[in-house]
């Protein structure tokens, strides 16, 4: 699945939260040395933000690869399979990140949650590390503000990485926070425990690998979705509506190595698991 510049545009004001300034949405895709390029319109401060960095101060940021690394209370299980190029710690994702031996270049949240030490030892070891913090009464939820934070460096991926477990209305705001059109309109992937999530809107199309999972979970996103697939045991056509809230998509099966998940109508969430739990 592709980036599509077209519907970044088209789609922007609904990723831009409260919280942050608009990004500048005309860049070019090809850029010296493929570093991040943000305009000082964008860079400025945020809003309810403690700690804000001027754009000379994020130009070393690399957005060919970013990891978001979650604050959940369970270490990462599952890792994307290329190195990162930019790791955005989300509170207590700090220790996470620094246990998976990751070097955090950006951290963001109210941090009510990360080791105030940690948050120490992290700037006097990486300067330049850029720190994001919010207020605890907020709007968005921690995650949100990193997606967002990340959706503005015009990343060529993201992937976000989380160990799950505590509140269940934090996990599933989580996972939902993946069907916001612009982050669907992006090659945006999750590793969430042991499954791996991504999104898909109207006329877009997600090539799914059985290695991610071999059982594949479809779920329509605010209305019903219209969605085609190939190489699943239960195939589904574009004529048989996929409701929300509904459980028609429910543990399919690959038949196929890779199977094609076209949606030609609404949002839609592909949730892949193994059969069997990873060791």
């Amino acid at each position: 699945m592709g980036f599509d510049a077209a519907a970044r545009t088209a789609i922007a004001p609904l990723c831009l939260l409260p919280s942050a300034e608009a990004p500048a949405l005309a860049r070019r895709r090809e850029r010296p040395s493929r570093a991040i390029r943000l305009s000082a319109h964008h860079t400025g401060a945020m809003t309810g933000a403690v700690s804000a960095e001027s754009s000379s101060e994020m130009a070393h940021l690399d957005a060919r690869s970013v990891w978001i690394i979650d604050g959940g209370p369970n270490a990462p299980r599952r890792l994307p399979p290329d190195e990162p190029t930019c790791v955005i710690a989300v509170d207590r994702g700090l220790a996470h990140a620094l246990r998976l031996g990751l070097r955090p270049h950006v951290v963001v949240g109210d941090f009510d949650s990360v080791d105030p030490g940690m948050l120490a030892r992290t700037r006097d070891e990486w300067p330049d590390v850029v720190i994001q913090r919010h207020p605890p009464d907020k709007a968005h939820s921690d995650l949100d503000l990193a997606l967002s934070f990340a959706w503005g460096l015009d990343p060529d991926q993201i992937a976000v990485v989380s160990g799950a477990g505590g509140r269940l209305d934090h996990l599933l705001t989580s996972v939902s926070l993946l069907a916001r059109p612009c982050y669907a309109a992006m090659p945006l992937v999750a590793y969430v425990s042991d499954s791996v999530v991504r999104s898909a809107t109207a006329a877009m199309s997600m090539e799914l690998n059985a290695s991610d999972g071999d059982l594949l979970t479809l779920l329509a996103v605010g209305g019903t979705a219209r969605v085609q697939t190939v190489g699943l045991r239960w195939n589904l056509a574009a004529a048989m509506p996929l409701r929300s809230a509904a459980s028609l998509g429910l543990s399919n099966e690959f038949i196929e190595p890779t199977a094609e998940v076209r949606v030609a109508a609404g949002t839609v969430l592909a949730l892949q698991t193994h059969g069997k739990p990873l060791s």
